[in-house]
């Protein structure tokens, strides 16, 4: 016995006019004043201040190495990279532990504000003037007018520093 057939090969409208726009998680973070977003998906764990063993002639953003659980990782000092400058952590400061590509780096944040959820069509790119050339970590703004989130590409972050670092002191990235 055949199959029938269908007649129509046109899905149902409700398919054809909703566009994907799938929820995104982001961890938000303050540094300094500002606010960042990273996607909560790099982020494997969050932990309080920890004894950190410094790393002689480490780059200025690289605070130096956190012993978890057998697994040395190196902790940077996002306020360093982002601001310029160093502060004691406070009681509110956190590490993020996070994967960047097969890597495992704690990032020092001054708080931990909350988990977001948004749209992925609610993250607007970043203005020209600040991502192109001088800072291409920052890929994209969240949040309110009020209370602007940037989204920051972890990832480029550290090899622009990385790499910036090498061309310093005439090494090799």
């Amino acid at each position: 016995m055949r199959e029938p057939v269908t007649l129509s090969t046109r899905r149902p409208r409700s398919e054809d006019t909703a566009p994907r726009d799938p929820i995104v998680q982001l961890c938000c973070f303050a540094v300094g004043k500002e606010e960042y977003v990273v996607d909560i998906m790099r982020v494997e764990e969050i932990l309080p201040p920890q004894n950190i063993i410094p790393v002689p002639h480490a780059p200025a953003f690289v605070e130096g190495m956190l012993h978890l659980r057998g697994i040395l990782l190196p902790v940077v000092d996002l306020r360093q990279r982002l601001n310029g400058t160093r502060e004691p952590p406070t009681s509110k400061a956190r590490l993020l532990v996070c994967l960047v590509g097969r890597r495992r780096v704690a990032l020092r944040v001054d708080r931990v504000t909350e988990v977001m959820r948004v749209r992925r069509s609610e993250i607007k790119p970043a203005p020209a003037l600040l991502s192109p050339g001088r800072q291409p970590f920052l890929v994209g703004v969240c949040g309110t007018p009020e209370r602007p989130r940037m989204l920051l590409d972890i990832k480029v972050l550290l090899r622009a520093e990385v790499e910036r670092e090498s061309k310093r002191t005439g090494g090799e990235a």
